[in-house]
């Protein structure tokens, strides 16, 4: 099972999609692991990875000195190892590139991740098209919106949701707490009133990390 992830809104939503491997074993590296359970503690970035690897079988390749002093929000909940990753390393100036099926490096964030932090967006993954990344966006900001408290921008959490056949929100799992359980329930109970086109449960769960952003995603001055 392949995962991408499409940065949009300066990061404010951040979106990650199923799609089958290719066939004739040709699937990309670090993408043919289903969904594995993770119960990682947000800690110090070094122990955070070394949970990760011990879950999934997957080798850790990282310079000691690039982690240390960084910390992961951690991750409670199930998501694809390439999933997983990104959402542990939210917040930390590093991305993971995977060298094989089964091991991945760590490195400093690229320039063009820091530019879409400043507000550019990335061009979507083949696995996630524009204009369904658009449509999800726009459906999730809506609810989210309503209320002052549960506006995207203004805190971090990682998610996934999945759409039923009618373009509903058939459940939404948060995977990365925010560290306000009250609010998280609030997101969570706000995003089960989403509407998407249906031709969208064809590719869920999708994985959405909410991160704070200076771009105001409500339209609101």
């Amino acid at each position: 099972m392949t995962r991408g992830v499409l940065a949009l809104l300066a990061c404010v939503l951040c979106f990650g999609t199923a799609q089958a491997a290719p066939r004739g074993g040709d699937a990309p590296p670090g993408t043919t692991h289903g969904p594995t359970r993770f119960d990682i503690d947000a800690q110090p970035l070094a122990g955070a990875l070394r949970a990760f690897s011990e879950a999934t079988g997957v080798a850790v390749l990282v310079d000691d000195a690039l982690v240390a002093g960084r910390d992961s929000p951690g991750l409670h909940g199930e998501a694809p190892p390439r999933d997983g990753l990104r959402i542990l390393l939210v917040g930390t100036g590093l991305s993971a590139h995977f060298s094989s099926m089964n091991a991945f490096t760590v490195n400093t964030t690229p320039a063009d991740a820091s530019e879409a932090a400043s507000g550019t967006s990335s061009p979507a993954p083949a696995a996630l098209a524009d204009a369904d990344a658009v449509e999800l966006q726009r459906a999730v900001e809506k609810v989210l919106c309503v209320r002052g408290d549960t506006r995207p921008g203004t805190f971090r959490l990682a998610m996934q949701i999945w759409i039923d056949a009618n373009g509903g929100v058939a459940d939404v799992l948060a995977l990365a707490p925010s560290g306000d359980d009250a609010r998280d329930a609030r997101v969570v109970a706000a995003v089960r009133r989403a509407r998407v086109p249906p031709r969208l449960a064809a590719g869920s769960p999708f994985t959405v990390l909410l991160a704070p952003s200076q771009r105001d995603a409500c339209g609101v001055a």
